[in-house]
């Protein structure tokens, strides 16, 4: 039903300044080869995503399972906290967007997942229980994190990405993440719990991918410049 709306938005989008103000669009193989020359922005955007990713992945894709194989919930108890979550995403996604303008990407981004990272863990073993209201209640809080994370990290990615090849090094970081990191949660989580036998174990996993974005966040602002701003100064 959204893909309708999807062309009506495609059709009306305006460029971006920084596109019109080019002179010269450059060819497919010169977008590819300015690509292959910004790889470290692809790199660390990649595992900026990755906490984005791994957290979605998380709370809407492997819950359901979660809830109805390690938790014994119903299904319907299981799909309702996902319809939870996926509302709460949506008035999240753009308070951390706003958020971030006020007070920066880098605050917001360095606070969820130094966050994240301290309670993963033990969000996960308070969310042990055969009680739809504690696992609702779990999931809120990474609803809450993912929303203001992502909302602050597209804004930002797409921000310190050469404008001559935005499209391509977002798209590269962004699908990378999504295969490398999200896409294997479930399994990675499966897996924890499987060599552990501790049902709270998926939160190293996304212990991991928030370590990922506070070390990919610290990199690319670096001496209060971005990557980008560095990379233009060195040439």
């Amino acid at each position: 039903m959204i893909v309708p709306f999807i062309f009506v938005l495609r059709r009306s989008l305006e460029e971006t300044p920084e596109f019109l103000a080019m002179g010269k669009h450059p060819t497919a193989s010169e977008v590819f080869s300015s690509a292959a020359a910004n790889w470290r922005i692809i790199g660390f955007g990649m595992l900026m995503v990755a906490m984005t990713t791994v957290t979605f992945y998380f709370i809407t894709v492997y819950t359901p399972t979660f809830g109805k194989t390690v938790l014994d919930l119903s299904t319907r108890d299981s799909l309702l906290v996902t319809l939870c979550v996926a509302v709460t995403n949506f008035i999240w996604l753009p308070v951390g967007g706003a958020l971030s303008d006020r007070i920066g990407r880098k605050a917001v981004l360095l606070a969820i997942a130094g966050l994240t990272l301290v309670t993963a863990y033990p969000a996960g073993l308070a969310g042990l229980r055969d009680n739809l209201r504690k696992m609702l209640t779990v999931e809120l809080v990474f609803s809450f994190y993912f929303g203001l994370y992502n909302g602050a990290m597209v804004a930002a990615l797409t921000e310190i990405v050469p404008a001559h090849v935005r499209t391509t090094c977002f798209s590269l970081a962004f699908s990378l993440a999504v295969a490398l990191f999200g896409t294997f949660t479930p399994l990675a989580s499966t897996w924890l719990i499987g060599k552990t036998s501790d049902k709270a174990s998926p939160g190293y996993w996304l212990m991991l991918a928030a370590a990922s974005g506070m070390a990919a966040t610290l990199a690319v602002y670096r001496g209060g410049k971005t990557i980008a701003a560095r990379d233009a100064v060195t040439a």
